[in-house]
């Protein structure tokens, strides 16, 4: 008996042994998106922590300044700014306000410490009253 063979099986099946162009292709283009959206977020990941850094230093500074404006005493009204020897790259602002309660019968003052950083771009303000009380 004979068999009749066809050619198209022997390609049929020399073709399905490896991946088209055009699978290559879009596997590649899932891959690369794939990778763009991760190196997206590890970049979204790294700024947020360089910013969660700075506003922990700034939060450290402004209670370092407070506690040593409070061991001086009462503040003297109006403004004063410097820099930090420890932090260069932070600044602060101090606004010393009046605030009078005639029924109290002390003297308190309000109290609002600004720290900048990044050239002034970013800020971190604390307020707290003081009193001679």
């Amino acid at each position: 008996m004979l068999r009749a063979t066809s050619n198209t099986g022997a390609r049929g099946r020399r073709g399905s042994r490896g991946f088209t162009l055009l699978e290559v292709i879009i596997a590649v283009a899932i891959i690369g998106s794939s990778l763009a959206i991760l190196l997206g977020a590890v970049n979204k990941n790294l700024l947020m922590a360089s910013q969660s850094k700075n506003i922990t230093i700034a939060s450290f500074l402004a209670q370092k300044k407070l506690g040593e404006i409070e061991l001086i005493g009462l503040p003297d009204i109006g403004n004063q700014q410097g820099v930090f020897e420890e932090a260069p790259d932070f600044s602060w602002y101090l606004s010393v306000q009046p605030y009078n309660i005639e029924q109290l019968g002390a003297d308190i003052r309000i109290v609002i410490l600004t720290i900048t950083w990044d050239e002034g771009n970013k800020e971190f303000t604390v307020g707290t009253a003081m009193s001679d009380y």
